[in-house]
């Protein structure tokens, strides 16, 4: 067998996550079935640095393959971006060895919530951010930013899914910053998020208290609160999917 690390792009609108699934259309899906005509073989595997939602994005989800053909790492990304769906795109592969793995060799994971504050939103973005309606303090919702740097423990901020030994996390970077859309030109918003790892639906979770705090509907101690002690109930709803994209893993 030989193993290959790969980076793929997708718009995840179409898709039920990354994780493959018997009835569903999922990204991981639509990789093994290309990599399956590649080798004329279903002897095909496939892991991921993260299992993304359904309707999220990804900029640089890194993944490694392990098929029974040896071929050069340009030629493959050619021949699975040929099988693939428009919506899905190889940036590049390498070859590597057994000892990669994308979650446990992964030093930290970088994810950007996306999302405009308009009266009415702008159909073209429909899919690609989030829109809020409500009237958003933007400094309180830097102040909530800060709140999740360091190591704490997010049981309040993930959904059960997958048992996981411990839901303590360390966020090394979380800020907001103001951007405009080309050519829209639609004045957008960016939460960037960098950490150790991440639960399921944490960072939406975080991002929805953040916005849940810019709206006055929580405070920031409030937020304190649910990053020291177990609640009975989530702080705020989880943002939709729509506005996250995995953009970066480091190793």
């Amino acid at each position: 067998m030989n193993i290959y690390k790969a980076k793929v792009c997708y718009k995840g609108s179409a898709y039920s996550g990354w994780q493959i699934q018997k009835s569903e259309k999922t990204i991981q899906g639509e990789i093994n079935k290309a990599l399956t005509q590649i080798c004329k073989s279903d002897d095909v595997k496939s892991v991921g640095s993260g299992r993304t939602d359904a309707g999220v994005h990804a900029n640089g989800q890194v993944f490694r393959m392990q098929i029974p053909l040896q071929i050069e790492p340009n030629s493959l990304t050619k021949a699975l971006n040929s099988l693939l769906p428009t919506d899905i795109r190889i940036l590049e592969t390498n070859c590597c060895d057994e000892t990669f793995h994308p979650i446990h060799s992964a030093l930290s994971k970088d994810y950007h919530y996306l999302f405009t504050n308009l009266e009415t939103a702008n159909p073209l973005l429909k899919d690609l951010m989030h829109n809020t309606s409500y009237q958003l303090d933007t400094g309180l919702m830097e102040k909530a930013c800060q709140c999740f740097i360091g190591k704490h423990d997010f049981v309040n901020f993930f959904c059960t899914g997958t048992p996981v030994n411990s839901t303590v996390r360390e966020i090394f970077k979380m800020g907001l910053s103001q951007h405009t859309s080309e050519p829209y030109g639609v004045v957008f918003y960016k939460i960037e998020v960098r950490g150790s790892g991440f639960l399921k639906q944490m960072v939406r979770l975080m991002a929805g208290a953040v916005l849940a705090v810019g709206s006055k509907k929580i405070t920031t101690s409030d937020l304190e609160k649910a990053l020291s002690q177990k609640m009975d109930k989530k702080l705020s709803a989880v943002a939709p999917a729509c506005g996250l994209y995995l953009n970066h893993v480091e190793y």
